[in-house]
């Protein structure tokens, strides 16, 4: 194969002959564009249900506040409260990743999710400014009407609050592109971390029944009470995956999220548009938010 040196510009033939010589560079660039196309028309896969399990009515409902967290699992099936789906593997995974190896830790763990919620005492105090904002101008505020809100409660209103009012509005903003306006209108707007926790707080009570922690029953009546939490909290499916967007990628990125953090942490935000889509047998859209 003629090398690059030896290509001569001023000979067409020479120039044709390299040309050809480079059949392995475009069969590679082939292949790229192949699984590209490929990966984009391929439809989205429907959202799985276990058979032996209702779809409908309330446990299904209670369960489906877990769906974000609980599709994070390969092969999860979001209306399982025994997450029968998992392997002896993933259950070590579970173990490992949230010390939960005793009944005891189990609950515990459960515990901090619902009360702790991964809260930060200057971030909650933030979110509560633009709740109260929201309330009374009937409308999100804008930057600088949050920052001077920020500022009447304590705040500096500078370079550390500047960065977390606009780290929420960057994220509300990719999250609303992804899933369209028509799942996350413009009136629904992030005014809490929480649902981040809450969904937690579900899935990890399933794994729980996996894990010989609890049984199915039991279970059932702490997702129960979970729910009872999080539908006084939020008002709709909208505003409860938001916050569970905005909770996971706020919390992972210690409030400084970019592009790529951003897209690293982005399957939830995928995992929210598909619950919501009646088409992908999405349970949010189905199902009613109050109970």
């Amino acid at each position: 194969m003629p090398s690059a040196a030896r290509v001569d510009l001023n000979d067409l033939g020479s120039m044709v002959e390299w040309l050809l010589g480079q059949w392995w560079t475009y069969a590679i660039v082939g292949v790229i564009v192949v699984i590209v196309l490929v990966v984009l028309l391929l439809p989205t896969p429907k959202v799985k249900a276990h058979p032996g399990f209702p779809v409908d009515g309330r446990e299904a409902n209670e369960l489906a506040l877990g769906l974000l967290q609980v599709r994070s699992e390969p092969g999860a099936l979001w209306n399982d409260p025994t997450a029968s789906y998992f392997t002896v593997n993933d259950l070590k995974e579970v173990v490992s990743q949230w010390g939960v190896a005793t009944r005891e830790e189990w609950l515990a763990g459960i515990q901090r999710l619902v009360v702790g919620r991964r809260r930060r005492d200057h971030w909650q105090i933030y979110l509560t400014v633009r709740t109260d904002l929201t309330q009374r101008l009937g409308r999100a505020p804008k930057t600088r009407e949050w920052l001077a809100g920020i500022i009447e409660v304590g705040g500096s209103g500078k370079r550390d609050d500047k960065a977390f009012v606009t780290a929420v509005h960057d994220i509300e903003a990719r999250v609303r592109k992804a899933v369209g306006k028509s799942v996350l209108p413009l009136s629904v707007v992030g005014t809490s971390f929480d649902g981040y926790a809450l969904g937690q707080a579900v899935a990890l009570t399933t794994w729980g029944v996996a894990l010989g922690h609890s049984d199915e029953a039991e279970a059932r009546r702490i997702i129960r009470e979970i729910n009872a939490t999080a539908r006084a909290e939020f008002t709709s499916w909208a505003h409860f995956g938001l916050s569970y967007n905005l909770g996971r990628i706020m919390h992972w990125t210690d409030g400084s999220p970019d592009d790529k953090t951003y897209e690293h942490l982005a399957v939830p935000v995928r995992e929210f548009k598909t619950a919501s889509t009646a088409k992908l047998n999405g349970p949010w859209a189905a199902l009613p938010w109050n109970l």
